[in-house]
């Protein structure tokens, strides 16, 4: 079997594209698709701050194998987006890019050139890098516009709606509540005194007159023994029993619960209701166009990273997960028995590193240098263009992330 596995790797590597003596990648259809040492060897010292590290570790370190994997991965990224925008026909322009630099030191840097300057140097950039990542923005923003047009929602259709409400018709329905006065005390014969006064006059200055004097509950002690919109459940068993089991003008009591002894009076039913769907349908809508358009989102970033991995071989020595020509690693141990390879962690997601979410299409330039300089250029988009990151969160009001479509909504939209 090993024979085999070596032999299929060989005839593999036949159609593998060579990779310069310069370089530690190519990247196949993408513009400048070779990713040379030199820009390794800066993308080592830009990714340090960014996994929140004082300084580049030694080789030797296991700290090393993280900033590595997170510099190839951030400048892999940075090929697959321009490749997938010569694809695509989008471009940036040099007033795009300076437009965009410019409102990005206005807006983060308080228009201070010395602040951003500062930034740059802190985070290992030069203003040359500083442009491409804007450029890079750029492309990832007209991207995510290609993919998900910006103020269009996906259609929904009136049975969708419909089907959505019948197979979730919980949501829309509000149980019966009840408004009740109770009186709560550790001892009976507190409570048979305040029954007595009640029994004799129920009016809402009595009740108030007797929970102020008789009541323990910390609550409604000085509201008159006022608890409004009581639904079913939301009481000790006892006193839940008594409430839903009342009429309403009714002085009960006493009742033994595990609080103590109580007394109550129903002041008013409220009766259950289902909002109608012609109310609903709204929001439905808002929720399901929301689901929709995401899973257009997670459906791009899957096959987004899936094509360019695919176009992607790197150097021996430089091979990561996001390589075409990645092996997992596996071990035979004594006896035969193998070990399972186990996939890298993704780059600034290491136990050892502080998670930081990608702000900028190659990930951000992190942290800020002291003095208040903001911690990243601003960036980012619905669609993350990061390979491995989770999909994005959907807005407030959608749908929760793995709920399963409606009857009626096709996986995927």
């Amino acid at each position: 079997m090993v024979l085999t596995l070596a032999g299929f790797a060989i005839f593999r590597g036949l159609g593998d594209p060579s990779v310069p003596s310069d370089g530690i990648a190519v990247v196949q259809d993408a513009p400048n698709g070779t990713v040379t040492k030199a820009q390794y060897n800066a993308a080592l010292f830009q990714a340090v701050p960014r996994l929140g590290l004082p300084k580049l570790p030694s080789k030797s370190s296991p700290q090393f194998a993280q900033v590595k994997d997170a510099a190839i991965s951030d400048l892999l990224l940075g090929r697959w987006i321009e490749g997938e925008a010569a694809e695509r026909g989008v471009t940036a322009s040099t007033s795009q890019v300076q437009d965009q630099l410019t409102q990005i030191v206005k807006t983060q840097f308080g228009n201070s050139q010395k602040k951003f300057q500062a930034f740059l140097k802190q985070s290992h950039f030069t203003q040359a890098d500083a442009l491409e990542r804007v450029r890079l923005q750029v492309l990832s923003t007209a991207i995510q516009n290609a993919v998900l047009p910006s103020g269009q929602t996906p259609q929904v259709s009136a049975d969708q709606v419909k089907n959505f409400y019948d197979a979730n018709i919980v949501q829309f329905q509000q149980p019966e509540t009840r408004d009740i006065r109770i009186v709560l005390n550790k001892s009976q014969a507190q409570v048979l005194k305040a029954k007595a006064a009640l029994d004799a006059n129920d009016s809402g200055a009595s009740w108030t007159k007797v929970a102020a004097k008789y009541s323990t509950d910390p609550t409604t002690k000085s509201t008159g023994g006022l608890r409004s919109g009581v639904a079913k459940g939301q009481s000790e068993p006892a006193l839940d029993t008594a409430i839903f089991a009342s009429p309403v003008n009714q002085v009960e009591g006493p009742i033994k619960g595990q609080a103590g002894y109580y007394v109550i009076e129903v002041q008013a039913i409220h009766r259950a209701k289902t909002e109608p769907l012609a109310k609903a349908s709204a929001q439905i809508k808002q929720q399901l166009g929301a689901s929709l358009q995401q899973q257009i989102a997670t459906n791009f970033q899957t096959d987004f990273v899936d094509k360019w991995t695919t176009r992607t071989f790197c150097a021996t020595g430089y091979v990561i997960s996001r390589c075409e020509n990645y092996v997992p690693p596996s071990t035979i141990a004594t006896g035969g028995a193998s070990v399972p390879a186990i996939k890298p962690v993704a780059p600034g997601h290491a136990s050892v590193f502080f998670a930081i979410p990608p702000q900028l299409p190659q990930g951000p330039i992190q942290p800020p240098p002291k003095g208040g300089v903001p911690a990243a250029l601003p960036g980012g988009s619905p669609i993350p263009l990061t390979p491995g990151a989770a999909p994005p969160a959907a807005p407030p009001g959608s749908v929760p992330p793995g709920t399963p479509p409606p009857a009626g909504v096709p996986p995927g939209g």
